[in-house]
């Protein structure tokens, strides 16, 4: 699978990453099978079966110690 990072915000209270935006830097893993790989092999078809998974490579940008706004509403 390509790693796609994603720059965000950690919430220390919680665990939760918010991620804010992509930065469209991409390890490629070459395969033909990866959806987002630039060797995938059905890249004309509209509709392949190849799995479309992105795994997020984080970066955090700032770090707070209180949760995430919708971890504090479940918990109230």
């Amino acid at each position: 699978m390509c790693h796609h990072e994603i720059i965000g915000d950690y919430y220390r209270g919680c665990g939760h990453f918010h991620g804010r935006y992509y930065t469209g830097d991409v390890s490629d893993c070459n395969s033909e099978r990866c959806k987002t790989s630039k060797s995938h092999m059905h890249k004309t078809a509209i509709n392949c079966g190849c799995p479309a998974v992105v795994t997020e490579n984080r970066k955090i940008q700032n770090m707070f110690q209180t949760p995430h706004t919708d971890c504090q509403r479940t918990t109230r």
